[in-house]
């Protein structure tokens, strides 16, 4: 059997070159941007159907795709959407058709989101603070709010999540929301009581930091399985 994953009727050697197919979509045709190149709208009807919940994405049928772009508590992404022939949006995460999300991974992406606000509002006062923004990693000057993230010290947001789900009864006991299969939509927990002990448990044992965002995004990235949409 080949190695790599074949959409629709075209085999590519691995995962990867399918992503930068993705991307080469994104770059092409920018945020707003409708796909209307015949063979990029077939190679991306062929990918969503290798999404683990296909029909509910699909709906009542595909229209045509759009790149499209969303801000969770400052945290933008930019990624691809399916408009729907009824105009409804959905989006869909490119890495979900490729490789299944595990539980693991859904759980921590649903830990992820549920404290982006804390993130928002350390880096809010960063800003306002003040003082001159200077990299906890590197010791450099932050020249702009551009280049400013912030990241856990230690303990890390891994160290926090996996104690927290250990101490809460594992991961299998962690219960995903359902995905609605429109508009745009991230990894949630259903209980939000769990979510809020949690949201509790992280303001009160985390230590945020200001980096630049060249620093967050190499040398301290964290797989981007836990900021994907669904």
């Amino acid at each position: 059997m080949p190695r790599g994953i074949t959409i629709g009727a075209t085999h590519y050697p691995t995962k990867e070159a399918v992503r930068n197919i993705c991307r080469g979509i994104v770059q092409r045709y920018g945020i707003g941007g409708d796909v209307t190149d015949p063979d990029h709208d077939a190679f991306l009807r062929g990918l969503l159907k290798c999404h683990p919940e296909y029909d509910l994405k699909r709906g009542i049928g595909i229209a045509h795709f759009r790149v499209i772009a969303h801000t969770d508590h400052n945290r933008r992404s930019v990624g691809i959407a399916l408009i729907r022939l009824d105009g409804e949006v959905a989006d869909f995460s490119w890495n979900a058709c490729l490789t299944p999300f595990s539980q693991r991974t859904q759980v921590l992406a649903a830990l992820r989101h549920a404290i982006a606000e804390q993130i928002a509002q350390a880096r809010d006062a960063a800003l306002d603070s003040g003082q001159p923004l200077v990299c906890a990693v590197t010791g450099e000057l932050i020249p702009s709010a551009a280049e400013l993230h912030i990241d856990h010290a230690d303990p890390t947001f891994l160290d926090l999540a996996e104690e927290f789900i250990t101490v809460n009864g594992g991961v299998d006991a962690f219960r995903i929301l359902p995905d609605s299969g429109a508009g745009i939509t991230y990894i949630e927990l259903e209980d939000k009581e769990l979510e809020e002990l949690w949201q509790n448990y992280h303001r009160e044992r985390a230590l945020l930091r200001p980096v630049l965002k060249r620093v967050n995004l190499s040398d301290l990235r964290r797989t981007n399985e836990f900021q994907t949409p669904r």
